[in-house]
């Protein structure tokens, strides 16, 4: 997929995502304002604060691609990410047992301690 399409598939997510956020948003207020502010537009799913998310987010993917900095600043970062050397899937799963592991290992110290200085404390404070 060429960088130029990676790009303009981050807007349209960035868009999406404003739309979703923004439409919960605004049926709250509206049903904070009254139960009759949020009416019905196009079946009983379709509500004025969907319209209203709809339109935010229209203009907020609009807004983010015609930004100079912010479009100059993700082909940039697209770029970068191209040049990752991403691991492979046996390499993922063998660092995931590894941390694990660790995880496991701390966990079992730490659990020990609390539990020594427990018992070291209740002796300390029978005295």
């Amino acid at each position: 997929m060429s960088q130029e399409r990676i790009v303009n598939l981050s807007f349209v997510a960035a868009a999406l995502i404003l739309w979703f956020v923004s439409a919960s948003l605004f049926a709250q207020v509206l049903d904070f304002v009254g139960p009759d502010w949020d009416m019905h537009l196009i079946g009983r799913e379709f509500r004025l604060s969907n319209m209203v998310g709809i339109a935010v987010g229209i203009a907020g993917g609009m807004y983010l691609w015609r930004n100079e900095r912010i479009f100059e600043l993700a082909h940039e970062v697209a770029g970068e990410l191209r040049k990752v050397t991403w691991p492979t899937w046996p390499e993922v799963k063998l660092s995931t047992v590894v941390v694990m592991t660790v995880t496991v290992a701390v966990a079992t110290c730490l659990w020990a301690f609390d539990t020594v200085l427990g018992a070291i404390i209740r002796q300390v404070y029978r005295i």
